[in-house]
């Protein structure tokens, strides 16, 4: 029998045959046009370079790199081996799963035909709003490149869609599936390569390779400055100086130890409130975060509205700091600090607020006062992106298993501290793409500075924590979740957090990687006082240090009274939803538990000798 084909499948078929003959045709036509834009009588810098630097790129060790891959290949070939088993369990979910990847393939040769013949068709796939690596014209205007873009948002999609459909029994394995996929799906993104990318194949061409010779001494630069901890520039270092355009607001360090330093901030007005204000900053960050600028400075907005501010700096840790614990940090920091801001005020009462790990180091603080007897009283706390529960602590909280707590503990026996690059290498990779291959591709392949951003600058400043600490605080916190199970202990003390009854706002934010807003709201359940809360939105840090200005998209919800019946979605469904900035909120909140307004030539406390001018010598220790 002779099959008889249609004169339109001969078409189709001959489209078909013809589909990567006219891609490569594509692409060349497009290296062609883009060769008659250089200048013939151009240096090929690319080719100087390789003269003059052949055998010097000996930097990478693969034993070095391996050693920052978390989890172990254990712990991941165990996660392979579930997915396995329930891929042969429910095949289904696989093979759905993979007919629609086949079915968007399909979709998306046609559609290639379609527009090479000159057809108007819409694309199979487009990328997130949010998505700005392909803003770029030619991703879009440029055929082989709108379909290099779409094969690879097809392909992401069928590997998210796949570990997706799949149940895990134990969830920590799903996500860190789904964290690696992520990291996978942005490392492969055309975006990141020279011969895929538009933009960078254009200035290559155009600068005759030296945007990659720029790009090398830029990985040049930031492997020697941090080798092994894929530490990235993200900004431009110089234009930065802490106590020059960072960390501005007037105040003195008026106490130091071997912990932290004390400064207490300069009065803007005649008139203060009676109770004074502790900050406690995170001890894995340095405290200027909450001093940028002056349009985002959280400490210039409390001396601003009156707040007589006092903030603990803590030193960033050396060897020699190895042994130190939460006793140390609680007894000789958070408790010596409030003896001394109530020597310094003759207030019996004190607010506190405290920021991310500084909250969960406050939340055993309280009970733990309790039991001693103190010349003074915490009169509200206020609580900024700050856990206490760390049942589900998000994307971090996957990597911390037992194995890799010892893993580090060996790590860390050599110095006697975690070096905070590997941490801040951590937050960069949960979100990869915005703080990690977004730079890459500026600074390594187009050859380009990163632009100045305060922010990304603190990023990189990153500090170390003691090893003993470090450790406990894996192991309490993150792996045991002892502080709301009543677990935790000091000095033979338990640490019940009902005891804590003192009016608390507690603030979180939408897209916090970091102290995920569902986890920060489940552990306010925990206090036996009685609460607010308040959701921003924005991140861990853009969504606390946002200052005042009214900028579109800036918003919170909250709904006063903290209902602890509600869950976290019924709460949202039933908050009501304010545009602008939270702070001032924050500060009426704050008046009610700040006692009258006193002239600071009234304030009777101890007089104490500044040692130095803010921000200090601790904040500046590399």
């Amino acid at each position: 029998m002779v099959n008889k084909t249609s004169n339109n499948d001969n078409k189709t078929g001959a489209d078909l045959g013809s589909f990567f003959e006219d891609g490569i045709k594509n692409y060349n036509q497009y290296l062609d046009n883009l060769k008659t834009l250089t200048d013939a009588n151009k240096d090929n810098a690319l080719l100087n370079f390789n003269k003059n630097n052949n055998g010097k790129n000996k930097y990478f060790s693969a034993n070095d790199l391996s050693a920052l891959i978390a989890p172990t290949v254990n712990h991941l070939s165990e996660i392979f081996k579930s997915l396995t088993a329930e891929f042969q369990k429910k095949p289904k979910v696989y093979f759905d799963t993979l007919n629609e990847w086949v079915t968007d393939i399909t979709k998306l040769n046609f559609y290639f035909i379609s527009k090479i013949s000159g057809d108007k068709i819409n694309p199979v796939i487009k990328e997130e709003k949010s998505d700005k690596r392909f803003a770029y014209e030619d991703w879009s205007s440029n055929i082989f490149f709108d379909f290099i873009k779409q094969f690879y948002l097809i392909a992401a999609k069928f590997l998210n869609n796949l570990i997706d459909g799949v149940e895990f029994k134990d969830i920590r394995q799903k996500r860190l599936l789904q964290f690696y996929i992520k990291q996978l799906t942005s490392a492969m993104s055309p975006t990141n390569f020279v011969f895929s990318n538009p933009e960078i194949l254009k200035k290559t061409i155009m600068e005759s390779g030296s945007n990659l010779i720029r790009g090398f001494e830029n990985f040049k630069k930031d492997f020697e400055k941090h080798p092994n901890k894929l530490f990235i520039k993200q900004t431009k270092f110089e234009d930065f100086q802490v106590g020059i355009n960072l960390a501005t607001t007037e105040g003195e360090v008026i106490f130091k130890n071997n912990i932290f330093e004390l400064i207490h901030y300069s009065y803007s007005n005649e008139d203060v409130y009676a109770k004074p204000m502790l900050v406690i900053p995170p001890f894995i960050n340095k405290f200027y975060i909450m001093d940028l600028n002056e349009k985002k400075s959280m400490m210039k907005y409390l001396i601003d509205n009156k707040i007589n501010t006092f903030l603990i700096s803590w030193k960033n840790p050396s060897s020699d700091s190895r042994n130190l614990t939460f006793k140390d940090y609680i007894e000789d920091g958070v408790i010596k600090a409030l003896n001394l801001v109530h020597q310094t005020t003759n207030s019996k009462e004190i607010n506190l607020t405290s920021y991310c790990v500084g909250g969960t180091l406050t939340s055993i603080v309280l009970p733990y006062m309790k039991k001693k007897n103190l010349p003074f009283t915490i009169s509200s706390c206020t609580y900024l992106a700050s856990l206490v529960d760390f049942n589900d602590p998000g994307e971090l909280g996957i990597f911390i298993t037992e194995e890799q707590i010892a893993s580090l503990e060996n790590e860390m026996k050599k110095n006697g501290y975690f070096d905070g690059k590997v941490m801040a290498a951590a937050f960069n990779f949960l979100r990869p793409t915005d703080l990690y291959w977004n730079y890459v591709v500026n600074n390594y392949l187009m050859g380009n500075e990163p632009t100045s951003f305060d922010m990304l600058y603190w990023n990189s400043d990153s500090t170390r924590l003691p090893e003993k600490l470090h450790s406990d605080y894996l192991r309490c916190m993150y792996l045991k979740n002892q502080l709301v199970n009543n677990a935790f202990t000091i000095d033979g003390e338990t640490i019940d957090l009902k005891e804590v009854d003192i009016p608390i706002l507690s603030i979180a934010t939408t897209e916090d990687h970091i102290a995920p807003w569902k986890s920060v709201f489940s552990g306010l359940k925990s206090f036996g006082s009685n609460s607010e809360f308040i959701l921003a939105n924005s991140g861990h840090i853009a969504g606390i240090i946002q200052g005042t200005e009214n900028k579109p998209g800036k918003l919170f919800y909250y709904s006063g009274d903290f209902n602890k019946k509600l869950d976290a979605e019924s709460w949202f469904n039933s908050s009501s939803k304010k545009d602008g900035s939270w702070w001032p909120y924050w500060i009426n909140w704050l008046q009610q538990y700040s006692g009258e307004l006193i002239n600071v030539k009234e304030i009777k406390g101890k007089k104490m000798k500044a040692i130095y001018k803010a921000p200090g010598e601790y904040v500046k220790e590399q």
